[in-house]
């Protein structure tokens, strides 16, 4: 199979064996998968050209799931993420590889995707698109969380209530459910309401927004922690906000 000029982006790259890279692509039309850079090693050419948060055309070749990398060109000027930014670039990145599936195509996420480095390159709020972003990587998972309706009883959210998540399930009025009304998996219907049209205006539905994502994330990332996440936590530590993943 040979394909040419392909939109895409580089999500990661290594060494393979003596001149090569190993890099991770994530296409408009078919989705995640790798490639050999034949070469690429110890060319300024070479290195440069595969840098993450680039829009790139690319070609390959190949029957295999390890494809051969052909020529690639830049379609679009690099996308500086610099900061705390560049770390939310980096949490997207592992998170296409640790959960999307590879060689299924997935166009609005890619080009949700290509928004939210847009959003990182430049100034303002981030929050909202990477939640878009975390939100539809779900929904291209086939675990999209329903916001407005109780998974039991098939009745309306209502702003008033409480409401248990289970990620496997979705939101109930759980009557047996004994742990403190504070406990993560408890939302207020007003808050999922809020975070289901995507208003986030509020601190309290932005903090709500991003714990429920965290939790319906988990069971997908597993035991092996996001290595992002680690640097988000040393960059607090040093001074640097987290204010995103």
């Amino acid at each position: 199979m040979q394909i040419e000029a392909e939109p895409a982006f580089v999500l990661h790259s290594r060494p393979y064996r003596e001149t090569s890279l190993l890099v991770d692509l994530f296409s408009r039309h078919y989705g995640r998968f790798r490639a050999v850079a034949r070469g690429a090693r110890g060319t300024k050419k070479g290195t440069k050209s595969l840098n993450p948060y680039t829009p790139m055309l690319i070609s390959w070749s190949g029957k295999t799931d390890l494809k051969t990398l052909g020529n690639v060109e830049q379609s679009g000027a690099p996308l500086l993420l610099t900061g705390d930014n560049l770390y939310c670039g980096f949490y997207l990145n592992e998170l296409l590889i640790r959960l999307l599936a590879e060689n299924d195509p997935h166009e609005k996420l890619f080009d949700i995707y290509f928004n939210v480095l847009t959003k990182l390159a430049g100034q303002g709020p981030v929050e909202p698109s990477l939640r878009m972003f975390e939100f539809s990587l779900l929904e291209e998972m086939g675990y999209a969380l329903v916001l407005d309706t109780d998974a039991e009883s098939g009745e309306p959210i209502l702003a008033e209530r409480q409401y248990w998540f289970e990620p496997t399930r979705g939101f109930t009025l759980r009557q047996d459910v004994r742990t403190p009304s504070n406990a993560p998996n408890w939302f207020q219907g007003s808050e999922l309401l809020a975070i289901g049209v995507g208003d986030y205006k509020a601190g309290s539905i932005a903090a709500a927004a991003k714990r429920l994502i965290r939790l319906a994330l988990q069971p997908h990332i597993g035991e092996k922690p996001l290595l992002s996440r680690g640097l988000f936590a040393r960059s607090v530590a040093t001074g640097i906000n987290d204010n995103s993943a």
